[in-house]
């Protein structure tokens, strides 16, 4: 930056003098001009009229100090020459004569034919007669040669200045943007007093903002890995012990069946805890399946009657509700329907009504509510054993169980509410939570 404006000035400053330089030198001479017209005209009026031949002639020339000196008659023909012109040679047409025989003086400077440079002045006598003088003169590419050095002079003094100048100034314009820059390392929103920094202002305040919302993108990012890693950590902890169960059962009644140890009774217990336990591991693959396939479900969406569906899923579950102790209910207005399919449904009041039934206490109810108008919705409620506050927000990650103890109990293997809150959010349906410690649940999903 300060090399752009070093550059910058020395350039503006050298272009400054040179253009100023070659005014100059036009103004000066166009002054010098001005002068020596001044002076031909001051020669010019000492010729007393006394002759106009050759003589006449070389004898002005002399006294003026070698000044060309012509003399020619009232048409512009010469009469006298100090130089060698012919007498007779008609010299109207040049710009001098002729200005003096229309206003009765003029002048024009000219290269001659000898090379030099000379201001001519012709000037009308009290006769009727012309008398024309000539004096060399510096020409505009003379004046501008004979200031060279000074130029020179000036232009070395202007760029030891600019130097200086720019080491200085620099420092000094360039400090409030610096201060801009410092304060953007260190604050989310930055101002500035001097309102040609506004511009600049704006943009780093913008990219701030873009810069802070990128950071929050990452920390969310992070967060979500985090979830999902501890996600991951407690499926493997849950799938481990969900089939390490089991798998022993099977393998230490399958070692006692082929050790020939039992006896009939023994036997028959065998087979049964075989076959539990093998029904037990079908169950787990099947529900880790169902949650995968929902990712690829692309079948279309009907009018569904949410009311119907909530009743057919409570009847069907109702014997294994009740068979735990827990009374379950339906409270369903008429003709409540939401553009869905009836399998995806029953899905979700099944998940629901099995794990308020599961983490139920002995004598507790379900309570499942469908409610029609301008916001239709749905509730399972139950009376259990609640979930704790820190809790709330991991109820729905996959193979998260509130209660450890309930693990598995009866099927359940914590995937339940991750398939509910996996189906709602692909229907675009708000699922939400409220639980009290020991008091019960409630779960609510608005269409």
């Amino acid at each position: 930056m300060r090399k752009r404006i070093l550059v910058t000035t020395l350039i503006v400053v050298l272009l400054g003098m040179l253009v100023y330089s070659v005014v100059s030198a036009g103004i000066l001479h166009r002054t010098l001009l001005d002068e020596a017209e001044v002076a031909l005209a001051a020669v010019a009026a000492m010729y007393d009229g006394g002759g106009a031949d050759d003589e006449a002639a070389a004898a002005l020339s002399k006294d003026t100090g070698g000044m060309t000196v012509t003399f020619l008659d009232e048409t512009g023909k010469v009469t006298g020459d100090s130089a060698g012109t012919e007498t007779g040679e008609d010299l109207s047409s040049l710009e001098e004569v002729g200005e003096a025989l229309a206003g009765g003086s003029g002048s024009a400077p000219r290269e001659d034919a000898d090379g030099v440079y000379r201001l001519w002045y012709c000037e009308r006598t009290a006769d009727g007669a012309l008398i024309r003088i000539a004096m060399p003169v510096l020409t505009s590419g003379d004046v501008m040669l004979r200031t060279l050095p000074y130029l020179g002079w000036f232009m070395l003094l202007a760029v030891v200045f600019s130097l200086i100048f720019t080491y200085f100034a620099t420092a000094w314009i360039l400090r409030p943007v610096e201060e801009l820059a410092e304060k953007s390392r260190t604050s989310a929103h930055i101002s500035t007093k001097y309102p040609e920094l506004d511009s600049i202002t704006d943009i780093l305040n913008r990219k701030n903002d873009e810069l802070y919302e990128q950071v929050d993108i990452i920390k969310r990012e992070q967060a979500r890995v985090h979830s999902a890693q501890e996600s991951k950590n407690e499926f493997i902890s849950n799938i481990t012990h969900e089939m390490n169960t089991p798998l022993t059962s099977i393998k230490g009644f399958a070692d006692l069946l082929e050790a020939g140890s039992l006896d009939e009774e023994g036997t028959k217990k065998a087979v049964s805890v075989i076959k539990a336990q093998s029904d037990r591991l079908s169950g787990l693959i099947a529900c880790i399946i169902n949650y995968n396939e929902l990712s690829d479900d692309e079948l279309p969406s009907y009018e569904c009657d949410v009311t119907a569906v909530a009743r057919e899923t409570a009847e069907s579950l109702r014997p294994a509700v009740e068979a735990l102790g827990v009374t379950l209910e339906v409270d369903a207005d008429e003709g409540v329907t939401v553009s869905s399919r009836q399998e995806r449904l029953t899905e979700i009041f099944g998940n629901l009504i099995r794990n308020a039934a599961r983490y139920n206490k002995s004598g507790g109810s379900v309570t499942v509510r469908v409610r029609g108008g301008r916001t239709p919705f749905a509730e399972v409620e139950d009376t259990g054993i609640g979930i704790a506050e820190e809790n709330l927000d991991k109820i729905f990650s996959r193979f998260f169980t509130v209660d450890k103890s309930h693990s598995g109990k009866n099927g359940g293997f914590g995937l339940g509410l991750a398939v509910v809150r996996k189906l709602c959010d692909r229907a675009g349906w708000k699922l939400t939570v409220r639980s009290k410690l020991g008091e019960g649940t409630c779960f609510r999903i608005e269409f």
